[in-house]
């Protein structure tokens, strides 16, 4: 995971102003800082902006920490977002297969083709759906089932989703999203301190439609 490098000053700003962000526009009428100190508003341009990136394709490395393993588990694979369609996590290696969050659930579809749904009450669907989320940053979603913090990083930006729920924080844990500019560069599941997963995503290509083929594919 990318280091948090802030000052003191950095760090206070990065968490009094945390992603001033409620249902409504970030900064907009009754929206509500982490801290209340009223200085969100800078944070508004860059959640329009991640808000209206369209499509995303991008390669990823996801690591699996457990506590009964020395070494994580590495799986890389291709990232593709749509709006209309969701997320779609395309695992090359070690095992291919598509796992597809959507706004009908969670799908698994193995190398030959066949599909199953995932338990909408399992660790791995509540993660998955609270991404799909957060790559929309959705804030009508997320806002009221998660708390919102923001902050400076040396190469950008980042914000923390801790859920309101204690039941809920205790199985799905603390979600960390990181980036430069307009794009998403690293993430982090973090349900304690040795059991984590943290994906790692390449250079975004967004803005451009999926192929029909594609869609059929990647999609449901």
């Amino acid at each position: 995971m990318h280091p948090e490098t802030r000052t003191r000053h950095d760090h206070n700003q990065g968490i009094h102003s945390s992603a001033c962000v409620s249902g409504r526009r970030a900064g907009g009428p009754g929206c509500r800082c982490a801290a209340g100190s009223g200085r969100g508003r800078g944070w508004r341009p860059l959640i329009d902006s991640l808000a209206a990136k369209g499509t995303v394709l991008a390669p990823f490395t996801e690591h699996r920490f457990f506590p009964f393993r020395r070494d994580p588990v590495a799986l890389t694979g291709i990232l593709r977002y749509s709006p209309e369609r969701g997320l779609s996590l395309q695992y090359v290696n070690p095992e291919p297969s598509v796992l597809i969050a959507d706004t009908s659930g969670l799908l698994l579809r193995d190398r030959q083709g066949r599909s199953r749904e995932l338990p909408s009450e399992s660790r791995e669907a509540g993660a998955i759906a609270s991404l799909l989320s957060i790559m929309r940053f959705d804030l009508a979603a997320l806002y009221p089932r998660f708390i919102i913090h923001a902050f400076r990083t040396e190469s950008g930006w980042g914000f923390r989703f801790t859920p309101r729920d204690p039941e809920v924080a205790r199985s799905l844990g603390e979600i960390t999203v990181e980036g430069s500019g307009s794009q998403v560069r690293h993430l982090e599941f973090k349900m304690s301190s040795s059991q984590r997963v943290e994906i790692d995503v390449g250079e975004n290509r967004s803005g451009t439609p999926f192929a029909p083929a594609e869609l059929r594919q990647f999609f449901r």
